[in-house]
Formats: C-alpha cells, structure tokens, sequence
C-alpha cells in the first residue's frame, strides 16, 4: 500500500493457489506493480535489471540498425 513492493512473483500449482492468487494479481494491476507467475519469466525480468542497470539503454529507429550494419560493412544474408 505504500509503495515498498516494486516487483511481484507469485508462482502457483493446483486450482486453489490459483484462486487464492487472485487478490495478489489484482492488486499488482491496480498499483502498477510488475507481475510475474513463472520462475523463468522472473529470471529474465532479474536478468534484464541487472543489464539496464549496468549498461544502461539506448532507444534506436530499426532503420538506425540497418544504417549501422551499412556503415560497418556487414551485410544482410542473401537468402535465394
């Protein structure tokens, strides 16, 4: 309710977790809060942090990737 909780994983087995979960997911919607129900998914997201944190983001126009492989000589494989 204050904010504390930025990041929620809720993993569940069997009709009853499942139901029982649903407080958790509604409340993670209504505050924003990240979700995840799957160990796997959690992992990526931790992963991902963990590389934003350190290597931060650059945002590009997909065009700008294609200038750039352009640019460096690297071309696109010639599927015939």
């Amino acid at each position: 309710k204050n904010g504390d909780v930025q990041l929620v994983v809720n993993t569940t087995f069997g009709e009853k977790e499942i139901s029982q979960s649903y407080s958790i997911r509604r409340e993670s919607l209504v505050k924003a809060v990240p979700y995840f129900t799957t160990i796997a998914a959690s992992r990526a997201a931790v992963d991902a942090i963990e590389v934003l944190k350190t290597e931060g983001l650059e945002v590009k126009a997909l065009q700008d990737y294609y200038s750039d492989a352009a640019n460096s000589k690297l071309q696109a494989p010639n599927f015939k």
